[in-house]
Parts: C-alpha cells; sequence; structure tokens
C-alpha cells in the first residue's frame, strides 16, 4: 500500500508540475522573455554529443557557481580525462559559467522536472557522478538518477527559515525523495538537523561547511583605468548589490555623512543590470555629482560613482573604506558578505539576511561586522567608524579571520568524493 501511495504522489506531484507551466505560460511570455531562448536546453534537447562517465555540476545562480568554482577546478585537475559539465537555472548563472574559461567542457540549462527532459538529459550526459549545490530538490530527476544508479551528491545544502516550514508539511513523501541522494552535505549541524527531521535518513547526512568560504577570488580584475580612479580616492564606502527600496535610504545615509567627511565619496552597485538607469535617475534627483562607471572620464571628481558593469564588483572591494551588503535594509534576504570579508573590509549591513542566517550569526558573533535597521541608524554606525580608523580595522580584520577559520569545506567534499 505504501509503494503505491509512494507511486501515486510522483504521479500527482508531476501532473500538478505540467498544470502550473501551462497555466503560467502566458505571464512567463510577459514577464520573463529571456528564459525563452532557454527552453530546449530545459526540454531536454541539449547541443552536445553523448557523453561517457561524466562529472555533472548543477549551480543555480551566480552565487552557487562561485562557491563550487574552486571545487569543479580541482575535479579537473584530479581527473583531466573525464567530461565535466555545468547546469544552471538562470541566464546570469550560465553567463557567469561560460565566462569562466575552463571551467566545464560544457555548460546548459538544468531540464525542468518533467519525466522526458530529465530522460533526454541524462541520455545525452550520460553521467557518472551528480553534485547538486545548495538545496535543490526535484523528485522526478533524483528518481532517474537511482533508476540508472547514479549517484547524487548535495553539497553546500541548507535549509532556509521560510523553506524549512513547506518542507515539513511534506515530509512524509520527502522521505521517499531525500533518499535517492547518495549523501547530503549541509552547511552546518541545524542545517543537518533540520534535513533529518523533515525525513532524510542520518546515515546519509554529514556536514561539509560552506564552500562560499573557499572561492572568495575576484572573477575579474578591475581594468587598469578604474583601479587607479579608486586608488586615488580618499575614503570610499560601497554599497554592494543593493536592492530596490535601498538605493533612497543609502542616499539618505550619504547625504548625512557628507555634512562631516566632505571627502567621502559613494559606489552604488545594483544588484541587477536592468536597474542601472532607476537608480541614475535617483541619484540624479538627489542633487549629487555621478559618473557611470560604462561613462566616466578619468579626470572628472564626483560624489557618487554608480557601477553599472558586470563581475567587477568583487574587485573594487580592496579599495573600500567600508562595505555595506545590500538586500538587507528591505526583506529580500541579503547578500553574501564573503567577498568584503576576504578583503578584511569593515562590513555593515542591515536587519534582513534571512538567506545567510548562519553567517550573519557568526560575523556578530566574532564582531566582525555590524547590523543597523535603517537609514538613520546606517548614518550613525558609518560615521562612527570613519570617525575611529582603528575600530573599522579592527571590525575588518575579525572579518577576515572569520573567513579563514572557516575554510576548508571544497578540502572535505573532495576527500568524500574521492
Amino acid at each position: 500500500i505504501e509503494s503505491i501511495l509512494h507511486g501515486g504522489m510522483y504521479l500527482l506531484y508531476t501532473f500538478l508540475l505540467y498544470t502550473g507551466l501551462l497555466l503560467s505560460l502566458p505571464w512567463y511570455a510577459l514577464k520573463f522573455r529571456k528564459y525563452f531562448p532557454t527552453l530546449k536546453d530545459r526540454l531536454g534537447f541539449l547541443k552536445l554529443t553523448r557523453l561517457q562517465r561524466s562529472v555533472w555540476v548543477h549551480a543555480v545562480s551566480v552565487g552557487e557557481v562561485k562557491s563550487v568554482s574552486k571545487l569543479i577546478a580541482r575535479l579537473r585537475a584530479s581527473h583531466p580525462g573525464q567530461p565535466l559539465v555545468v547546469s544552471t537555472t538562470t541566464p546570469a548563472g550560465q553567463d557567469l559559467a561560460r565566462s569562466m574559461a575552463g571551467m566545464a567542457d560544457h555548460v546548459f540549462f538544468f531540464p525542468l522536472d518533467l519525466p522526458g527532459a530529465i530522460r533526454r538529459t541524462l541520455d545525452r550526459v550520460n553521467p557518472e557522478l551528480v553534485l547538486i549545490a545548495e538545496t535543490e530538490i526535484w523528485p522526478n530527476f533524483l528518481r532517474e538518477c537511482r533508476k540508472r544508479n547514479t549517484r547524487v551528491v548535495l553539497v553546500n545544502g541548507r535549509i532556509s527559515d521560510r523553506s524549512f516550514p513547506r518542507y515539513r508539511a511534506v515530509r512524509r513523501w520527502l522521505k521517499h525523495v531525500l533518499d535517492d541522494f547518495t549523501l547530503l552535505g549541509m552547511q552546518t549541524e541545524t542545517d543537518r538537523e533540520r534535513i533529518q527531521s523533515i525525513g532524510a535518513d542520518g546515515r546519509k547526512v554529514t556536514v561539509f561547511g560552506n564552500l562560499k568560504f573557499d572561492a572568495l577570488e575576484p572573477e575579474h580584475a578591475l581594468e587598469p583605468e578604474l583601479s587607479e580612479r579608486l586608488g586615488r580616492l580618499s575614503r570610499l564606502w560601497i554599497a554592494a548589490s543593493t536592492m530596490p527600496g535601498e538605493e533612497e535610504q543609502i542616499l539618505d545615509a550619504f547625504s548625512e555623512l557628507r555634512k562631516s567627511h566632505a571627502d567621502l565619496t559613494l559606489l552604488i552597485a545594483p544588484r541587477h543590470a536592468d536597474r542601472f538607469d532607476s537608480v541614475e535617475r535617483l541619484i540624479r534627483s538627489r542633487g549629487f555629482s555621478y559618473a557611470r562607471r560604462s561613462r566616466m572620464s578619468t579626470s572628472e571628481d564626483v560624489a557618487v560613482l554608480l557601477l553599472d558593469s558586470l563581475g567587477e564588483l568583487a574587485s573594487t572591494f580592496r579599495h573600500a573604506a567600508i562595505v555595506f551588503v545590500g538586500g538587507s535594509l528591505v526583506p529580500k534576504g541579503g547578500h553574501n558578505i564573503l567577498e568584503p570579508a576576504a578583503f578584511a573590509n569593515p562590513i555593515v549591513f542591515g536587519p534582513h539576511m534571512e538567506n545567510f542566517r548562519e553567517i550573519r550569526d557568526a560575523f556578530l558573533k566574532a564582531r566582525a561586522a555590524v547590523e543597523v535597521q535603517n537609514a538613520v541608524d546606517l548614518a550613525r554606525v558609518l560615521d562612527r567608524l570613519l570617525n575611529d580608523p582603528r575600530a573599522a580595522n579592527e571590525l575588518g580584520a575579525n572579518a577576515r579571520q572569520v573567513v579563514e577559520q572557516n575554510a576548508g569545506a571544497t578540502e572535505r567534499v573532495l576527500a568524500y568524493l574521492q
């Protein structure tokens, strides 16, 4: 009876997935046209010859691609004759994976979790091993891999505060789905406890740590012109990966800070490229002198720099006096603070860091970052750090130390795989 119910859940899940995709297609056609050229890959019609015993690494988006970059490099070095492929879910992740020279033999979009699409993809990729970065649980994909005796290992797994209740609601079925993993490698003990509470077999769960601590090398060096420009600034505040509703608060804080720190320059790096123009209009409306990265003059002195380029942000941190990490003053879950930490930057973020809960807690406990609540609080904290270089340097040194103490997840994953 349990076997019949189990099979029935897969049928229901697949039916609901098909129905949801059909119903949402018009909405996606209007809002996310950029995804339509990816449909061939997602339906399993890949443009590559049939591989033999490949290693397949799946990384959802930009953050996951970065986090597995060192692991992939080590796998390529230790198994040079074995095909290595990378899949992503988002176009941004795809662009980054393709831009990283020598990262993989082939890069493609992960298939929709539909039986036909999965079978076509697996027939073409023919993996000996699949590594999935972060917690991607696709029931039909895992089931088909089990049927083919293909080992699937989760690395950098985490169960967020938001997703945990949803997983618990379907844990009776999820228990069978999670059993199709060969190993579930989690980031922390909390993540281990959570995935076991939603049905994972404790014998298949381990803690590797967070791969993000090992992959902090910027993917692009700054052009000499920009590096020279930033290097000659007296003091630079970088507002990194900002989201809608944050730039207004950042500019409010900057207006206040300029009253007592006239030599302070602000660099704003919006998270998404489609917002560059709207952020420019906002800066202009506040009356600040400004320049866009793509159109700046090397001799022009301005109050605000708008970083309207991709892939350069991480390399700008070496020039920062202070870094604010965005997605955190508004309820967007926050963004990764490890890249500025690797440069020993004093780091400030807002109260919404739910997607980086463990990292936030580790940094706050080590006095390696400061959490602020709003624009007024942001201006107050930055004013204190700008007036007290010793405190700012100590904050940055503590941040760097947290990174060094938590490195090593890549080696633990490789040891298991070997």
